[in-house]
Order: structure tokens, then C-alpha cells, then sequence
């Protein structure tokens, strides 16, 4: 048994993605458009080059990921993605990409569990948790 996570985009999610690949050192292992499956006609017409079903690799982790239509799009919420990252800088470097045209909720600082830990909600919409465990 393996668990993934699923999240729905806003009509971003190939650019997530890339986003994600970039600044996560993540892989991308399929980005299905709408047109290329059997779900094409179930679409407008202008939504045919979104993702329906996208996945990445991030380390031993795989997140997935799909376009939702506008009408039936929600905002992530109720859970954070929870990064451990072995320091402070690293920590501060993808807060600072993170938080780009982004939502910040708490910015990086020391707490009892941890010397540098940070919220975050991506430009993706996505929340995040941002964990320094050296």
C-alpha cells in the first residue's frame, strides 16, 4: 500500500508542477491532459490542454494532482503538505518561493519543536508546512 495525495488545481496544475519540480527537486512522472483521454468531451473546449491527471515524485513521496473545471473548483483546505527539511536555510529558501505571490500565515522562526518552522499557502493555492528537523 502506498498513500498520495491528491490535490485539485485551478487550471494550474502543469505549472505547479513545474513549480514543484523546480524548487521541491521533484520529478514528473505524467501531466494527461483532458484531450487525451476518454473525459475530452466532458470539458469545454478551451480546458482540453488542462491536466486531468498529473503526478509528481518528490523524493519517496508522490503527489497528485488534476484541473478541476471553474464551476466545481475548491481551494485546498483543512490539511497543510508537511515539508522536514534538514535546515534553517532551506527552510527560508523555499519560504521565499513559497510565498510569492502567495498567502503567508507564519513567517519562519524558531519554536519549541523546531529552530525554523513556516505556513505558507503557495500561488497555487496550496498550503504548506515548512519544518526544519537537522
Amino acid at each position: 500500500m502506498k498513500l498520495s495525495i491528491h490535490v485539485n488545481f485551478d487550471g494550474r496544475c502543469a505549472e505547479a508542477f513545474a513549480f514543484y519540480e523546480t524548487h521541491l527537486g521533484g520529478v514528473i512522472g505524467s501531466l494527461l491532459a483532458y484531450k487525451d483521454s476518454p473525459l475530452k468531451g466532458s470539458v469545454p473546449i478551451d480546458w482540453q490542454d488542462k491536466i486531468i491527471h498529473g503526478v509528481i515524485s518528490i523524493d519517496s513521496f508522490e503527489l497528485v494532482g488534476a484541473d478541476s473545471v471553474p464551476e466545481e473548483y475548491e481551494q485546498p483546505t483543512g490539511f497543510c503538505l508537511l515539508l522536514r527539511l534538514p535546515s534553517i536555510e532551506q527552510v527560508e529558501m523555499l519560504f521565499a518561493a513559497f510565498k510569492e505571490e502567495g498567502h503567508v500565515i507564519l513567517t519562519p522562526q524558531k519554536t519549541f519543536w523546531s529552530p525554523c518552522y513556516a505556513i505558507v499557502n503557495d500561488r497555487f493555492g496550496v498550503p504548506w508546512k515548512l519544518n526544519c528537523v537537522p
